[in-house]
């Protein structure tokens, strides 16, 4: 009984094995060119091939940032604790036992948190997450011959491995920082933002689908160019798919390769020459001490473009240094990190005093003939308000009175208009909201609508709830100077391929101001007059045929001002149009802001001359 039980067995399986046998021989040698994608089985090894972010240069071609190779030593995570790999590698590379110690106890504390929120989040008491899997950096931006020596001899470092990436190099570091901006790691909160955007990818999706997406420990550009641009410099990673191909009777290898695309260089409109001699300009003011200069900006634009050829903040940093000077810099009174060309909101003083007078003549409130009398003061609803002639200008028109800066003149002109008009005429010449040029978190300011007398009084020569940008004050002169078109300033020029090819370019934006030609002749002749007769004929600008307007902001009972000089360059034919504040100085703008123009000027008045 139990040998036929183990025969009937035998011939049972036998049978089954022949149908299998034969079915396998019917896939192999008959369908299988049915089964095109069946035959692919894949293999360890697929991975994203990383890109290169692209550079920042000048319109010249000057570099501001660009990508280097760079190495690091890591230290996979079980392996930290060791003592084994600390001493060899403080030896090669100059840190103290106590540094990699520390940046081991902090990579641990990270990777215990990370594992802390997967246990409360998955409900597991026993928990690994990758990271305790992977190499951690513990020394960043090693030179190559370090690399080199721990490749060359791992027994020597056990635990230790290089990663190669890519770090932002900044060869003119202190020319122009805030604008070119800072790329930062991942946070949560921007990690979340790429995934609701459906623009993150992890390891759990197929490696060709990477792309421009992002990963976690990407890095992206949060401040300044680098943030504006982030889509342009950050180029697409490439991936290679390793697979095996099985054919009849053997079985192949096979790869597949998407090349990387480099970012794009971004090209700013910035020159080298024009940024230099601006910063010089405040540096050289807050050596000055007659100037009392300690924080302040300068801007210089293209009138007929809009182009941004130079803006300077002072006091400023060096890019290539910002990681170490942080602790300072964000700890200094004066704010070095603060944009003041796009992200300093202060009162104009009397640089609005060409707003004023363009109101009052297309209100038809004045004409530039009308003559207004002016005692040193004028009593408006029981209240004096007070001329910086003490004695007065005595009766003067439109011209005059902005060569000599008349307060009294422009009360009555001011109030004669009215509150409406002055607000009106102030943002059609873009004051008080956003210029719309292409860097983040530019300030808005506010031209406030007045109402009352004194509002509109204050309004008149730029005090009260008045708040403008140098930028926004640039672009105004250079609307006066260019025959009454706005411009939106803009700091791109155009992005192009590492070999040369330009992809992008700028794409001119611009909107004509509905002013009278008549108008802005009698205000650019009172400019005219301000630099040659007025109130900033000792400033050294004549030289340089430049118009311009005076102001002096009250900053209540301190006794302190915001001292501004703005306007344009040659008159006759205008190239350049500027904005300078002397921030909370003693002095006012015709001593204390428009020499800082003229240094400026100094350095760079032929090549202004040579401009289109």
């Amino acid at each position: 009984m139990f040998r036929r039980r183990v025969i009937f067995l035998l011939a049972v399986f036998g049978l089954f094995s022949v149908v299998l046998m034969a079915r396998l021989a019917q896939v192999q040698l008959a369908w299988h060119d049915r089964f095109e994608r069946a035959r692919y089985t894949r293999t360890g090894g697929n991975r994203p091939v990383e890109t290169v972010r692209g550079g920042i240069y000048t319109r010249w071609g000057t570099p501001l940032v660009r990508e280097v190779p760079s190495f690091d030593l890591a230290v996979y995570y079980d392996r930290l604790p060791e003592r084994e790999w600390k001493e060899p590698v403080a030896r090669l590379t100059g840190r103290s036992l106590m540094q990699l110690e520390e940046r081991a106890g902090q990579i641990t504390r990270r990777v215990e948190r990370i594992r802390r929120a997967v246990q409360r989040n998955t409900g597991m008491e026993h928990v690994r997450v990758v990271e305790q899997n992977e190499a951690h950096r513990v020394v960043a931006n090693v030179p190559a011959e370090v690399a080199a020596a721990v490749r060359a001899a791992p027994e020597r470092f056990p635990g230790v491995v290089v990663l190669e990436s890519a770090r932002r190099e900044y060869p003119n570091g202190e020319l122009a920082p805030h604008v070119v901006g800072q790329v930062g790691v991942m946070t949560p909160q921007r990690w979340e933002e790429v995934r609701s955007e459906g623009r993150a990818w992890t390891m759990a999706e197929p490696v060709s689908e990477i792309g421009a997406r992002y990963r976690q420990d990407d890095r992206f550009g949060r401040s300044g160019v680098e943030r504006e641009f982030e889509s342009l410099l950050r180029g697409r990673r490439g991936y290679v798919i390793n697979r095996l191909v099985f054919h009849i009777l053997k079985v192949e290898e096979e790869s597949t390769e998407e090349p990387p695309e480099p970012g794009l260089d971004v090209y700013l409109t910035l020159r080298e020459d024009f940024q230099r001699a601006a910063n010089e300009a405040l540096r050289r003011a807050a050596e000055d001490e007659e100037l009392e200069f300690r924080q302040g900006a300068l801007v210089i634009l293209d009138v007929r473009t809009g182009a941004v050829l130079a803006a300077a903040t002072y006091p400023g940093y060096d890019a290539a240094t910002y990681g170490q000077d942080i602790g300072g810099l964000a700890s200094d009174p004066r704010s070095p990190l603060l944009y003041r060309p796009t992200g300093a909101a202060l009162p104009s003083g009397s640089v609005y005093k060409i707003i004023t007078a363009i109101a009052a003549l297309e209100e038809g409130a004045v004409s530039p003939t009308t003559s207004l009398r002016c005692e040193g003061s004028a009593t408006f609803q029981g209240r004096t308000f007070r001329c910086l002639a003490r004695w007065g200008h005595g009766s003067l028109a439109l011209v005059p009175a902005i060569e000599d800066s008349c307060n009294v003149y422009f009360y009555r002109a001011g109030l004669a208009a009215g509150g409406e008009a002055l607000a009106r005429w102030g943002r059609a010449f873009g004051l008080g909201a956003p210029t719309g040029v292409d860097l983040p978190f530019e300030r808005a300011g506010q031209v406030p609508l007045a109402n009352a007398t004194f509002e509109v009084i204050n309004l008149s020569i730029g005090q009260g709830r008045l708040l403008v940008t140098p930028l926004q004050v640039a672009n105004m002169m250079a609307a006066i100077a260019n025959g009454g078109r706005l411009n939106t300033p803009h700091f791109f020029s155009h992005a192009s391929r590492p070999n040369g090819e330009t992809v992008k370019v700028h794409q001119p934006r611009n909107q004509r101001i509905p002013v009278s030609a008549g108008t802005l002749d009698a205000v650019r002749q009172g400019m005219r007059r301000a630099v040659a007769s007025g109130t900033a004929r000792d400033a050294g600008l004549e030289p340089f045929q430049a118009a311009g307007k005076t102001g002096t902001a009250e900053l209540g009972p301190s006794g302190l001002y915001h001292a501004w000089f703005a306007g344009y360059a040659p008159h006759s034919d205008p190239k350049v149009a500027f904005a300078v504040v002397n921030e909370r100085t003693s002095g006012h703008g015709s001593s204390h802001a428009a020499p800082i123009i003229g240094y400026a000027l100094e350095d760079i008045w032929d090549q202004v001359l040579e401009l289109p």
